[in-house]
């Protein structure tokens, strides 16, 4: 019954951001993201925590505040996004954004290499997959599904209108497996903790992070493309392919864990220039510094 209360709680707000001009929607969501920024107390900890990790003493404690109040509202824009991507045509999809080294995508495609897109949560996520997969062809991404099952129907009704494919994250390794051998694209966010990782360096502090995707590069000769969507304003984005990471290039030994170092280290530096857009709120370095989040 609550499940299904919230659920139509969540098709009212649909209806809404449809219906409303964009201005006002932009009001609408500006204040809804500095509501959940007061009310949030617990989250905030979370992230400010974080920022101390990750820029120590670079940053105040006003620029770190500033950074965790503009980190909700890129979450709440990127929600909306994935509200709209639901309606929008694959016209009004690409309408949205600027696209940004598209080049290293049409060669990998070009020179029959198989594509694993390094993603993160950061800025519009919800808009640079479905614009990959609509652009560039059918793309699988690891996904956890929703606790609430009608949500979860809408979410997975959405996935297939955009050319993506759900993986369900407890049979990840199979399923990006399949999805590569069919010939599809695979996505995978590699920015949250795992206790089943690797460690590796982020932001000169250690912590986990898959290592799935470097040795599926590996074993299927694929192309390691990470890809941003970054918010501009809302409905303005620009949708970036970085440089792609090739195992062709590395040394075999250690290899594994240099990719997987690659692919965080281009996340950093994306989140140094861009701190406002990530998200800032989960426990990224908890495998080594449990005992800190504990004490928020």
């Amino acid at each position: 019954m609550i499940d299904y209360l919230v659920f139509i709680i969540y098709k009212s707000l649909n209806l809404l951001f449809r219906l409303c001009p964009k201005f006002i929607l932009k009001f609408i969501l500006n204040l809804l993201a500095g509501f959940v920024f007061l009310i949030n107390k617990k989250h905030k900890k979370i992230a400010k925590l974080n920022l101390d990790l990750a820029f120590k003493d670079e940053k105040n404690d006003k620029e770190k505040n500033e950074i965790i109040k503009a980190s909700y509202k890129s979450l709440i824009y990127n929600m909306y996004e994935f509200i709209d991507n639901q309606y929008a045509s694959k016209e009004e999809i690409f309408s949205k954004a600027e696209m940004i080294g598209q080049r290293y995508v049409e060669d990998a495609i070009k020179d029959n290499r198989k594509i694993i897109f390094i993603a993160s949560h950061f800025g519009a996520w919800e808009l640079a997959v479905p614009y990959t997969a609509l652009k560039y062809g059918t793309v699988a991404i690891v996904n956890r599904r929703m606790n609430n099952k009608f949500i979860n129907k809408e979410y997975v009704k959405a996935r297939d209108k955009n050319n993506i494919i759900m993986i369900e994250k407890r049979e990840a390794a199979k399923g990006m497996i399949k999805a590569l051998r069919n010939g599809y694209h695979v996505a995978v966010a590699v920015d949250q903790n795992t206790p089943a990782g690797i460690e590796i360096s982020f932001f000169g502090n250690k912590t986990k992070a898959t290592d799935s995707t470097s040795r599926l590069a590996v074993k299927f000769d694929a192309l390691l493309i990470p890809v941003f969507g970054r918010i501009n304003k809302l409905g303005e984005y620009v949708v970036e392919f970085k440089e792609p990471i090739d195992h062709q290039l590395l040394e075999d030994d250690n290899k594994i864990h240099k990719l997987t170092q690659m692919q965080a280290d281009v996340i950093e530096n994306e989140i140094r220039l861009y701190p406002k857009q990530w998200f800032w709120q989960h426990k990224r370095w908890k495998f080594y510094y449990s005992d800190s989040y504990d004490k928020l």
